[in-house]
């Protein structure tokens, strides 16, 4: 089979599966065998729909929500284009960024949008049960981040060189089941060339033979173990 002349469609956690293992991406896009997965979670997605209602009332307002009162984010205001980011936001609708170059096509879903100096943040919410480390924070979600400064300059929104993660985590329950969080931002350098280069590097490889596993993929090692041929 040939994906040379095959316009191809990648999302940013699909740039991260590629980091990952280029073996487990080829097969999940060019076979559709896709990696185990237990069942997901509905707490994140619930958490996640209730952080974005909590941001979008401060939004309203022209204020940043009182998490966000530290010196980090001192100058930063929040994305007023509500209608603009409700349509980013969803997979179906979201911005894009389009390689003439190579035919393919990136393309993503924001949580949200910071503004400062008149450049732009990518701005992602995360839960978690527990507080996260910048190199954990890098190593999983760098990418992501990357990518989205890539559409953002895709369409007209400069990048400010960075981007945020903040994540939630809970620390106390207290009375009538109330849950206290425990906020923790963590700013992460993006390059939009690097995610430029990952995108293309990953388009090369799924139109070429199926490569080699990761070393350290725990999921190509499971696969072995039932020498199952894949061409």
């Amino acid at each position: 089979m040939s994906y040379v002349n095959t316009k191809i469609k990648l999302s940013p956690s699909a740039l991260s599966l590629f980091r990952d293992c280029p073996r487990c991406f080829w097969l999940d896009k060019n076979k559709k065998i896709k990696r185990p997965r237990g069942i997901f979670p509905s707490l994140p997605g619930g958490m996640d729909r209730e952080i974005k209602k909590h941001f979008d009332k401060y939004r309203a307002q022209g204020k940043l929500p009182p998490e966000m009162s530290g010196p980090e984010f001192e100058g930063v205001q929040l994305y007023a284009d509500a209608d603009r980011l409700e349509k980013w936001r969803n997979w179906k609708t979201g911005p894009e960024y389009v390689d003439r170059e190579i035919e393919s096509i990136l393309s993503g879903a924001l949580d949200d949008l910071l503004v400062k100096g008149g450049r732009y943040i990518p701005f992602d919410y995360k839960t978690k049960g527990s507080p996260s480390t910048i190199e954990d924070a890098v190593k999983y979600y760098q990418t992501q981040l990357e990518c989205y400064a890539l559409l953002m300059e895709a369409n007209g929104l400069k990048s400010a060189g960075f981007g945020y993660l903040l994540y939630y985590s809970p620390f106390e329950v207290t009375e009538n089941g109330m849950v206290e969080f425990k906020v923790q931002p963590i700013k992460i350098e993006t390059d939009i060339e690097r995610a430029r280069n990952l995108f293309r590097q990953a388009v090369e490889l799924l139109r070429g033979p199926l490569p080699v596993s990761s070393p350290e993929c725990e999921y190509c090692a499971w696969l072995r173990r039932f020498k199952t041929p894949f061409k």
